[in-house]
């Protein structure tokens, strides 16, 4: 009789754990407690226009290697146009449309080349520019520790940023990386995320940009793949208890009364929910994790008559929007006139606002680019996720806990686990295979009976 895990969680992580542990010939049983597969990483049919509308534009980076490398097995990875070079699209108040674009040459000579030839800031600026991103090529013990206890402002400001260029470049990007705003975001991770994208090759900051729905990129194809390898996933499964004997954990009891048996279980919920399933003896273990704080994404999509964007994304400079997407572009829509999705990451000041507010200040921004747009949408729909990420500030960094428990076959999964990266696709994929693999470790030693 095969060996069996069960999976707490049906978001990215949860599916991500599922094709791992099937690929390797291990049954799964993945609990979700909502209707749907996905969890922050969905999308659905709006009911007026028939498009699709994602919880958030996730787009990727090409040096995501795990999320590139899962989207291979589960059959989608051909849904994303990967840019063939580098390039960044903004629009600054003064300066309007400027490209920031690497070069595919050896790393560090693309970013040199790049930065020498991005006329978004002046040539003073651009030799700042230069001097912060040549500085994380170095790896120094001192520096590293010095990181850890630093804001992202904090550490721009020692590496002799000057405001325009952090308001210009690294506070869109920043933002929208670690969905935290740069006075309270770690800056420890943030320089690992930034070394991953410029410093791991000429191609790895190219973004890759899904051309479908988050749902069609990220669930359709996981289930399919867990499926036919005799995976179960049940949905308005609402699990209660992990359930424990005095070494290992047994399995799952849900809230209906039943309950599921396993050799190992993986929890991939977020860290305010996990405490109440945890075994008794694990509270006071992970009882900080009450103190972590969230941060929210708010996305406003809107429709308009006629077509003014000709662009597929572009980053506000300057604005309370960082990023609007031309949906019709991006995802080769059919429909006439416009359809544009406005993020607003670290959205704390704005997630309590009315659709109608949120909307006004979506078109105001969008009128500081496109001066040409006098209409007002003809539809809109607001997606807040309250909860979208972790909030990253350097005390809950070094609080992130590992993907083990205590118990020696009970793991954690998710994009707030440690895995050296921010909030992202790739941490939530990588903290999956990690549990995945701690799993199989414990099934194969014969420490879960």
């Amino acid at each position: 009789m095969s060996k069996h895990v069960v999976i707490v969680g049906g978001g990215l992580s949860g599916l991500a754990a599922g094709v791992d542990l099937v690929s390797r010939g291990i049954r799964v049983t993945i609990l979700e407690q909502k209707p749907a597969l996905g969890g922050r990483a969905f999308s659905f049919k709006d009911s007026v226009t028939g498009d699709t509308i994602d919880n958030g534009q996730h787009v990727l980076i090409a040096g995501y290697e795990r999320t590139m490398r899962f989207l291979e097995k589960i059959g989608t990875r051909e849904m994303l146009r990967v840019q063939r070079a580098p390039s960044l699209l903004f629009h600054h108040p003064q300066r309007g449309f400027q490209e920031f674009r690497l070069p595919l040459l050896p790393t560090p000579f693309n970013l040199l080349v790049g930065i020498l030839r991005c006329h978004l800031f002046s040539f003073l600026d651009r030799l700042r520019l230069l001097r912060a991103g040549l500085s994380l090529r170095s790896v120094d013990e001192v520096k590293e520790k010095s990181l850890a206890t630093m804001t992202i402002l904090e550490w721009l400001k020692s590496a002799g940023q000057s405001d325009e260029v952090i308001r210009s470049l690294w506070e869109p990007l920043a933002v929208s990386m670690m969905n935290e705003r740069i006075h309270k975001a770690s800056a420890h991770v943030f320089v690992q995320a930034l070394r991953k994208a410029f410093l791991g090759g000429s191609r790895n900051a190219a973004l890759a940009i899904p051309t479908v729905g988050l749902s069609e990129l990220y669930v359709d194809g996981a289930r399919r793949f867990i499926t036919l390898r005799g995976g179960e996933l049940r949905l308005n499964a609402d699990a209660i208890e992990v359930m424990a004997d005095d070494e290992h954990a047994t399995g799952v009891r849900l809230r209906d009364g039943t309950s599921v048996a396993g050799d190992a279980v993986i929890l991939t919920i977020p860290p305010n929910k996990l405490l109440p399933l945890l075994p008794s003896r694990l509270i006071e273990q992970f009882s900080y994790l009450d103190s972590f704080e969230f941060t929210p994404i708010v996305s406003v999509h809107m429709w308009f008559t006629e077509e003014f964007m000709q662009h597929e994304f572009v980053g506000l400079i300057g604005r309370r929007v960082q990023w609007l997407f031309n949906k019709r572009k991006i995802n080769d829509e059919t429909g006439k006139g416009a359809h544009v999705s406005a993020v607003i990451s670290g959205a704390n000041e704005f997630v309590g606002m009315t659709k109608e507010e949120l909307v006004n200040i979506a078109v105001e921004d969008i009128r500081s680019l496109y001066d040409g747009l006098q209409e007002e949408p003809r539809h809109a729909v607001v997606v807040r996720e309250k909860s979208a990420t972790y909030s990253s500030s350097p005390g809950i960094e070094a609080q992130r806990p590992s993907s083990r428990t205590g118990i020696t076959n009970l793991f954690l999964a998710g994009d707030w686990v440690a895995t050296g990266y921010p909030a992202t696709i790739e941490g939530a994929i990588v903290s999956a295979e990690r549990a995945a693999q701690l799993a199989v470790s414990s099934i194969s030693s014969g420490i879960a009976q």
